[in-house]
Order: C-alpha cells, then structure tokens, then sequence
C-alpha cells in the first residue's frame, strides 16, 4: 500500500474518530441538558437572581414553618401538608400567574419534604376528585384553585387570593403567596383560628345551625355575654373584650337594646361593636352579620341608630310578597338574588355555576332601607330582594301596606387602603330571624347556608398572627452585582471554552501518538 494511501487511510480513521467523538459530545451535551431539567423542575433546583427574591423562601417564612415544625414533631398524627392543585403540573407553566405560585409550592416541599408534598388532580377529566374539597350546594373547585389539605381539613383559595393588586390599575402588583400559604399551615394545625362570636345576653335567638356551619367552616364558635366576659379553659375574657382572633361579630335577633354611653358603670356594647369593625392601621379589621324581624326592629334604638351610620335602617314593617312566596299569608317569600352591585358576589357561584338554582327563603321579614349607596369610604348593595310587586305592612297594623321592591338582606363593605392594599370591614344585615334556621341551612335544596358560607369566607380570610410582607413585581429582571456578574462572564467565557480546549489537546496529542 502506497505511503499516499496510507496517509488518506489514517486521515479517514482519525476524521471518523473526530466525527464521532463530536457526535457523542454533542448528544451528551443533549441528554446532561434533558436530565438538569428534569431534575431541577423535580427538585426546584433554581437560582433566583430578582432583585425581590420573588422565587425564594424568606426567612422569616422559614423560622415560622420550622418552629411550626419542631412544635408538632411529637404529634400522634404527624403534621403533614399537601398542596394540591386541581390542573395537570405541565399546564401550571403555562402562565406566569399559576407558575409562580406552583414554583413557590414546589421549593417549600423540596425544602421541608418531611412536612410538605405537592400533588395534582386532573378535575376536568376525573371531576368526581374535586367532590371532597366543597362545603355546600354551589360550592364548586376550578382549575385554578390551589388547596391545602391535612388531617384536620382544608383549605381552598383561587390563584388571585396569592397576589395583592394596585389600587390605581387594578393589576397584579405583588406575590403574596408566603403568607397565603402559612396562614393556612397555621391554621391547619391548630395554632390559631378565625373566630365566630354570638353575642348573648339580650334575648337573642338560639343560632345552633348557623354556629354548625363556622364550625364546619374551621372558625372558632364563642357564645359571649359582653357585660360579663367569659373565664374557662378556653377563653379567659373580661367584661368588653373580645378574643384576640375574632372575625365575625353574629347579633342574631335581640329582644333588648345594647347599651350605648351610660353612668352606670356598665360596657359600653356600642363601642365594643365600632372598635371591632374599625380598619385598624396593620390592616385588620372585624365584621358583622345582624339578623332581625319586624317584631323588634324600630325597639332597639342604641343598636339601630348605630347602624343607620352604616347605611342601613330596619323598617318597622311586615314584608308580604304574594308573587313570590310559599305561603298563603305571602310571609315565607322565595328572595330574589340581586345581579349586579357588590351584594351580588355572595350568591354568584349559586346564580353562574348550578344549572338550577336553590331557593332562598326569607321567612317573616321586615324592610331593610338603603339610606346612601357610597358615603365615608361605606358602599351599601342589595344581596336579597322582593319582587317589585311586594308590600310592606305596618308593625302596628294602622295605615295601608305600600308597594314596592324591598331589601330582604343588604351588604355594607368599608374600604380602607394600608400600603396599597385594600383592606375591609362588613356588616351583613338579615330581615329576618328566620333566615338561618336549620330547617333551611341544614338542607341542600335551599341557597341559605351558601350565602351564610359565602360571606364567612369573605370575612374570615387573611386572618394571620404573623406579618409576612408581599414581594413586589415591579421589576421582574434579573438583579445581582457587579462581583456577581463578572463571575458568571469567567464561567461563560473563560471556564467553557478553556474545558473544549483541554479536550481538545488531549484528542491531538492522542492522534499524533498513534
């Protein structure tokens, strides 16, 4: 074989050898590539470079959810969460809206794997997984929903309850995911609930139904005289003092007035009430859910007068709604759900999700007068009406009915803005004592315990004895120094290339031997 044949022969053998080391580099590359991905969207293997540490666990969130941790460690049942979101996890990284949260979800399991895990369920193609996780007829999960379940239940919030938005535009301002998620670890565990208080001690009706279901709920239920306090092992409250994490303020039908300003040394109840519904400057606030009928209202002027200042005023009258009752005596009157205004939102999902609404019923009602629709930060909505063929009827049976659309429950929401967020305090008043009896909230077929439920979770939300600030997405760029910076160019410039050139000498010195 000549010398010429030779060379091409070796120069075939070494260009092969080239070709295929190439082809093996380049595919190796490929499948290490394949696997980092694999294994950082698996163990959220991220660097986060914003600014705001949008993608990092705080570590104020951190202390919380290890303390939290270490305090339950000896449980009989171990403390466990499990985030669950109601999509597919590759659908989740279709918006930035659900990746992040799914992001953050996923570094708080792979950080604590002990205490939290995350899983999915598909409800569009197995809809019968999503039945565990609704309280009432209407209640319904969307493919949006985030829930966060263990032992002792579980909550549910849409992706939006993870973000606070601009007062100015409307838009998404800030993540607030770490405080949506330990408000719900906390609670889970017990370390601390909203609390339902009913007030007692001026004949109130008995409210055992409505009680029933802030229980089921996860609300705390305290029955509370404020004149005298209450002293047991649970509660250790004195005369005027309401519990540190009380919610909800439930007036449910008195017979007697509250007490206003007096001499007597006695609790000032009106007070007590305004202190707890004022917006306090750290964002908290309570709310209040007052039912009464047309036998007491117009007798109890402390209590009444203070709510004309929240715009409302119970009408001495008896409500008859012959167009749209269940009685011969027009008295038991199937409500009619407003549609627009901020009343409406307490019965949406009943009116937009069921394709046959459940009847609510107001059963002996008296008028409820809107007395302004905005004033000092105060909005007043329609949640219940009559027909426009109704009638109200005098309490003391003189002078002729007068016709007309009456308010049979009415919503009053302050605003408040902290830190450009707004924050609320509600007053839900009822016309009537009856509209929370078990015989219509125990029942799925009536829409009465949906809107009580509805408005329980809008008044027991972002309940949290932490202060865990939002993190704001005024700037989603990358955000790190010039030490920083420098470091990741001699990785991408220098240390790269110099590796290729070390491979590079060896497969030449390696030829040349040969």
């Amino acid at each position: 074989m000549s010398s010429q044949s030779v060379t091409q022969s070796r120069k075939f053998k070494y260009g092969t050898v080239s070709v295929i080391f190439t082809a093996v580099v380049i595919a190796a590359i490929v499948v290490l590539n394949v696997v980092v991905t694999a294994l950082t969207q698996k163990f959220s293997l991220y660097v986060d470079m914003t600014e705001k540490d949008l993608y990092s666990i705080s570590e104020q969130c951190d202390t919380i959810i290890r303390e939290l941790q270490e305090k339950h460690e000896n449980d009989v049942v171990p403390l466990h969460y499990n985030i669950i979101f109601c999509a597919p996890a590759d659908t989740l990284e279709n918006t930035q809206t659900s990746k992040m949260i799914h992001s953050f979800a996923k570094d708080l399991a792979s950080t604590y794997p002990d205490l939290i895990s995350v899983d999915y369920i598909d409800i569009i193609t197995y809809p019968s997984k999503a039945e565990a996780y609704t309280t009432t007829t209407a209640d319904t999960v969307k493919t949006t929903d985030v829930i966060i379940e263990s032992a002792t239940g579980y909550r549910k919030f849409a992706q939006q309850a993870f973000y606070v938005f601009a007062e100015s535009t409307g838009n998404v301002f800030a993540f607030n995911g770490e405080l949506k998620f330990v408000s719900a670890f906390l609670q889970l565990a017990g370390e601390y609930n909203p609390v339902a208080v009913f007030l007692s001690g001026h004949g109130e009706d008995n409210a055992a139904a409505m009680m029933a279901l802030f229980d089921a709920a996860l609300f705390d239920v305290l029955e509370l005289n404020l004149q005298k306090g209450v002293q047991n092992d649970r509660w250790n409250l004195k005369p005027g003092e309401l519990p540190p994490y009380a919610k909800v303020l439930v007036v449910n039908n008195p017979k007697y007035d509250y007490i206003g300003a007096n001499d007597d040394g006695l609790v000032n109840e009106i007070d007590v009430i305004d202190s707890f519904l004022e917006i306090k400057d750290d964002g908290s606030s309570g709310n209040m859910i007052i039912n009464m009928n047309a036998k007491t209202a117009g007798t109890l002027s402390e209590l009444e007068t203070y709510l004309i200042e929240w715009g409302i005023q119970f009408g001495q009258a008896m409500v008859k709604d012959s167009a749209s009752a269940t009685s011969v005596d027009g008295q038991t009157i199937i409500a009619t759900l407003a549609t627009e205004g901020l009343g409406a939102s307490l019965h949406k999902s009943l009116r937009e999700n069921l394709s046959s609404v459940p009847l609510t019923i107001v059963k002996n009602a008296c008028p409820i007068y809107q007395l302004y629709d905005n004033k000092d930060s105060r909005s007043v909505s329609s949640v219940l009406t009559t027909t426009r063929t109704a009638e109200a009827y005098p309490a003391d049976g003189e002078g002729d009915p007068v016709r007309g659309q009456y308010d049979l429950m009415t919503l009053v929401r302050e605003t408040r803005y902290i830190d450009n967020k707004q924050c609320y305090s509600y007053v839900l008043a009822c016309s009537s004592a009856n509209f929370c009896d078990s015989t219509y909230m125990a029942q799925k077929q009536y829409g009465n315990s949906d809107i009580i439920f509805s408005a329980m979770h809008e008044f027991g939300k972002d309940t949290v004895p932490v202060d865990i600030k939002f993190k704001v997405l005024d700037d989603m760029g990358l955000s790190i120094s010039t030490q920083q910076a420098n470091g990741w160019t001699v990785a991408i410039v220098a240390v790269v290339p110099i590796i290729m050139l070390v491979m590079g000498c060896a497969v030449y010195i390696r030829r040349k031997h040969l």
